[in-house]
């Protein structure tokens, strides 16, 4: 059963991701299709370029987050509830892996783990993946 606690971290989690540079990569990251290889490899691995550093960003948001909630300090099913951008940065990263193996090399091991133990994530994650691939 879900407490207080927990949801506070959750609405703590929120308000983390309302920072304004954190606010930019979330939307460029959400927004951005790479259509070459080389364009995933170089937002991928391409230190000291903003796309670089937006995609370390959210990612490595999203991995502490999930990592909160596999760790089990909150309730799992109040979190998988209330991460759906964490499930669609996760299957972004998937379904990027998928379509430039060679260039994407950001995994997002904490998301998965969680994904792969929730049921209501694993819905969220089908919902995302159909989306990916009708673009």
């Amino acid at each position: 059963m879900a407490t207080h606690h927990d949801a506070d971290l959750i609405l703590r989690l929120y308000d983390l991701r309302r920072e304004g540079v954190m606010r930019k990569g979330r939307e460029w990251f959400i927004g951005w299709l790479p259509g070459t290889p080389e364009e995933a490899r170089s937002a991928c691995s391409g230190m000291g370029r903003q796309d670089n550093a937006y995609v370390r960003q959210v990612t490595s948001f999203w991995e502490m987050a999930f990592s909160i909630a596999n760790s089990g300090a909150v309730d799992a099913e109040l979190f998988a509830k209330n991460c759906g951008e964490g499930v669609l940065i996760a299957t972004k990263c998937q379904w990027l892996k998928e379509k430039h193996p060679d260039a994407w090399t950001r995994t997002m091991v904490e998301a998965e783990t969680f994904i792969a133990g929730s049921a209501i994530a694993q819905k969220k994650a089908a919902i995302f993946k159909t989306r990916f691939e009708t673009k």
